[in-house]
């Protein structure tokens, strides 16, 4: 049975793709920066074809289906972008065209969903867990009983708009204070030029390495510990998850972000018990992996 298949995980910076083969081990991958509006089904097709072109024709063989992992309200039934801000589309086909330029079956799945499964999956499938997914964006998935709960609207667990301070930084919502106005990697970027930080710095992992000796890299991320801090014990007092688990581009900060994080919730608790943090070992690969987990899955379904 063919067990490799094209990922996209579509990020509010850059799309990232890859192929994926068994054990989830990223053969050949690429990555551009986010365009909107049509131009990035374009680049998804273009890059698709990059990557198919790069296989030997034993591995093409192999690659059975395309997983796109895409933000905003998606209808993975239709294959259809409803509604996604960042990007600029709104009642918008991406399965079928990029299934036309790629010649093979296209899963459209929410980027959330996507990289929430695949981190669950990977770490045991637990009972009880709230998912949190850190990058551009800030969202999350809720299990229970081993179940995810997505709510009538299917947006269950947009922690990332939770607001932790009313008269915080504006949140590109509209709203003041999400915890996506902080802990959001491209927010934190925004933040730290903002203060009068060094320009060059242009991701999060740059930051918090500067964060050792640079006082406003240090009080960006402070603060983004604190707004995470708040909104995850915001969740533990109103679900009680039996954990949380932590994946996404900013959760590969590692240590730097578990050890202050767990430190800040104990310190901000009061009478809310505080769940137990663990990072995934799948980092800012989640969505990559869960797309393609998708994709391969759907084409066994409907052979």
């Amino acid at each position: 049975m063919p067990a490799l298949a094209l990922a996209f995980d579509v990020g509010g910076t850059s799309v990232r793709g890859a192929v994926v083969g068994a054990a989830d081990v990223v053969i050949a991958e690429s990555r551009v920066a986010t365009r909107t509006g049509p131009a990035v089904l374009d680049d998804i097709a273009r890059m698709g074809e990059g990557l198919l072109a790069g296989l030997s024709p034993a591995a093409r063989a192999e690659v059975a289906g395309v997983g796109v992992a895409f933000p905003g309200l998606v209808d993975a039934e239709a294959g259809i972008s409803r509604r996604a801000v960042n990007l600029g589309l709104v009642d918008t086909l991406v399965a079928a065209p990029l299934a036309e330029r790629l010649g093979l079956p296209v899963t459209v799945v929410h980027d959330t969903a996507a990289a929430a499964g695949a981190i669950w999956e990977d770490a045991g499938s637990p009972a009880s867990a709230f998912v949190a997914v850190l990058g551009t964006g800030v969202a999350a998935v809720t299990y229970v009983g081993g179940r995810a709960i997505l709510g009538v609207s299917g947006q269950a667990g947009e922690i990332g708009h939770l607001v932790v301070d009313p008269a915080g930084p504006r949140c590109g919502c509209g709203l003041r204070g999400c915890v996506e106005a902080y802990v959001g990697a491209r927010a934190m970027l925004e933040r730290y030029a903002s203060l009068g930080g060094d320009i060059r710095v242009s991701g999060v992992a740059e930051l918090v390495a500067r964060a050792e000796y640079d006082r406003l890299a240090a009080e960006v991320w402070s603060a983004a510990i604190t707004a995470l801090a708040d909104g995850f014990l915001a969740v533990g007092a109103l679900l009680a998850p039996g954990e949380i688990i932590l994946g996404g581009g900013v959760a590969e900060a590692r240590r730097a972000l578990l050890d202050p994080l767990q430190a800040r919730m104990r310190e901000r608790a009061g009478v809310t018990a505080v769940p137990p943090v663990r990072l995934s070992a799948l980092g800012g690969r989640a969505g990559l992996v869960g797309a393609a987990r998708l994709a391969l899955a759907a084409v066994r379904t409907n052979p």
